[in-house]
Protein backbone atom coordinates (compact mmCIF):
# COMPACT_ATOMS: atom_id res chain seq x y z
CA UNK A 1 0.00 0.00 0.00
CA UNK A 2 1.58 3.18 -1.00
CA UNK A 3 1.70 6.72 0.68
CA UNK A 4 -1.70 7.98 0.09
CA UNK A 5 -3.99 4.74 -1.29
CA UNK A 6 -6.80 3.37 1.03
CA UNK A 7 -8.47 0.39 0.57
CA UNK A 8 -12.52 -0.12 1.96
CA UNK A 9 -13.95 -3.20 3.42
CA UNK A 10 -18.18 -3.08 4.63
CA UNK A 11 -18.22 -6.28 6.73
CA UNK A 12 -21.22 -7.45 8.04
CA UNK A 13 -21.64 -6.89 12.40
CA UNK A 14 -21.04 -9.87 13.16
CA UNK A 15 -18.71 -11.91 15.28
CA UNK A 16 -17.89 -14.88 13.05
CA UNK A 17 -15.99 -11.40 10.39
CA UNK A 18 -13.48 -10.91 13.20
CA UNK A 19 -10.76 -13.29 10.89
CA UNK A 20 -11.79 -11.32 7.36
CA UNK A 21 -11.35 -8.01 9.43
CA UNK A 22 -7.41 -9.28 10.90
CA UNK A 23 -6.90 -10.74 7.38
CA UNK A 24 -7.60 -7.34 6.16
CA UNK A 25 -5.58 -5.12 8.59
CA UNK A 26 -3.19 -8.01 8.15
CA UNK A 27 -3.19 -7.21 4.41
CA UNK A 28 -2.66 -3.21 4.82
CA UNK A 29 0.29 -4.29 7.46
CA UNK A 30 2.00 -6.27 5.05
CA UNK A 31 1.86 -3.88 1.84
CA UNK A 32 2.20 -0.87 4.09
CA UNK A 33 5.76 -2.42 5.34
CA UNK A 34 5.38 -2.44 9.35
CA UNK A 35 7.43 -5.10 11.15
CA UNK A 36 6.20 -7.77 12.50
CA UNK A 37 6.12 -6.60 15.58
CA UNK A 38 4.39 -3.18 15.36
CA UNK A 39 2.04 -5.43 12.66
CA UNK A 40 0.97 -7.89 15.19
CA UNK A 41 0.15 -4.86 17.79
CA UNK A 42 -1.83 -3.15 14.83
CA UNK A 43 -3.72 -6.09 14.23
CA UNK A 44 -4.62 -6.71 18.05
CA UNK A 45 -5.93 -2.89 18.63
CA UNK A 46 -7.82 -3.11 15.07
CA UNK A 47 -9.22 -7.00 16.71
CA UNK A 48 -10.68 -4.84 19.10
CA UNK A 49 -11.94 -2.07 17.85
CA UNK A 50 -13.77 -4.33 15.27
CA UNK A 51 -15.05 -6.10 18.32
CA UNK A 52 -16.00 -2.98 19.87
CA UNK A 53 -18.29 -1.74 17.03
CA UNK A 54 -19.94 -5.24 16.40
CA UNK A 55 -20.85 -6.10 20.25
CA UNK A 56 -21.15 -2.47 21.49
CA UNK A 57 -22.11 -0.13 17.78
CA UNK A 58 -24.81 -0.69 15.24
CA UNK A 59 -24.65 -2.01 11.82
CA UNK A 60 -25.76 0.44 8.96
CA UNK A 61 -28.97 -0.46 6.96
CA UNK A 62 -27.36 -2.98 5.49
CA UNK A 63 -26.12 -4.84 8.53
CA UNK A 64 -22.79 -3.52 8.19
CA UNK A 65 -20.11 -1.63 9.55
CA UNK A 66 -17.01 0.33 8.00
CA UNK A 67 -13.66 -0.82 7.64
CA UNK A 68 -10.95 1.62 5.72
CA UNK A 69 -6.97 2.14 5.94
CA UNK A 70 -5.32 4.63 4.88
CA UNK A 71 -1.61 4.97 3.90
CA UNK A 72 -0.26 8.80 4.65
CA UNK A 73 3.68 9.09 4.52
CA UNK A 74 5.16 6.83 7.64
CA UNK A 75 1.56 6.19 9.27
CA UNK A 76 -1.02 4.06 8.56
CA UNK A 77 -4.60 4.51 10.13
CA UNK A 78 -7.33 2.20 10.47
CA UNK A 79 -11.09 3.87 10.90
CA UNK A 80 -13.41 1.82 11.85
CA UNK A 81 -17.40 3.41 11.76
CA UNK A 82 -20.39 1.49 13.51
CA UNK A 83 -23.63 3.58 13.54
CA UNK A 84 -24.55 3.63 16.98
CA UNK A 85 -23.81 6.19 19.50
CA UNK A 86 -21.10 4.94 21.98
CA UNK A 87 -21.97 5.63 25.64
CA UNK A 88 -18.87 6.49 27.68
CA UNK A 89 -18.40 4.35 30.92
CA UNK A 90 -17.96 6.72 34.09
CA UNK A 91 -14.56 7.55 34.52
CA UNK A 92 -14.62 6.54 38.24
CA UNK A 93 -15.93 2.80 37.06
CA UNK A 94 -13.52 -0.11 37.22
CA UNK A 95 -12.72 -2.40 34.32
CA UNK A 96 -15.28 -5.29 34.51
CA UNK A 97 -13.84 -9.12 34.43
CA UNK A 98 -15.90 -9.15 30.95
CA UNK A 99 -14.60 -6.20 29.72
CA UNK A 100 -13.58 -2.33 29.77
CA UNK A 101 -10.20 -2.24 29.12
CA UNK A 102 -10.55 -1.72 25.64
CA UNK A 103 -9.65 1.51 24.82
CA UNK A 104 -6.56 1.11 27.19
CA UNK A 105 -5.21 -1.66 25.42
CA UNK A 106 -5.61 -0.30 21.76
CA UNK A 107 -4.48 3.15 22.71
CA UNK A 108 -0.91 1.81 24.30
CA UNK A 109 -0.91 -0.88 21.13
CA UNK A 110 -0.67 2.50 18.42
CA UNK A 111 0.86 5.38 17.86
CA UNK A 112 -2.64 7.56 17.97
CA UNK A 113 -5.47 6.36 19.30
CA UNK A 114 -9.34 8.53 18.91
CA UNK A 115 -12.82 7.85 19.35
CA UNK A 116 -15.17 10.00 17.78
CA UNK A 117 -18.93 10.04 18.21
CA UNK A 118 -21.51 12.31 16.49
CA UNK A 119 -25.30 11.81 15.85
CA UNK A 120 -24.70 9.22 13.37
CA UNK A 121 -22.21 7.14 14.93
CA UNK A 122 -18.91 6.48 16.34
CA UNK A 123 -15.76 6.47 14.47
CA UNK A 124 -12.23 4.69 15.69
CA UNK A 125 -9.10 5.60 13.96
CA UNK A 126 -6.14 3.81 15.00
CA UNK A 127 -2.94 4.45 13.59
CA UNK A 128 0.42 2.63 13.46
CA UNK A 129 4.32 4.69 12.60
CA UNK A 130 6.28 2.93 10.14
CA UNK A 131 9.99 2.84 11.99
Amino acid sequence: MASGLTAELRLPAHPTELGVAREFVERACVDFGLDADAAFDFVLAANEAVTNAIRHGRADDDGQILLVTLADGERLTLVVRDYGVFVMPPLESPPRLEGGRGMAMMRSLTDDFELLIDALGTTVRLSKDRR
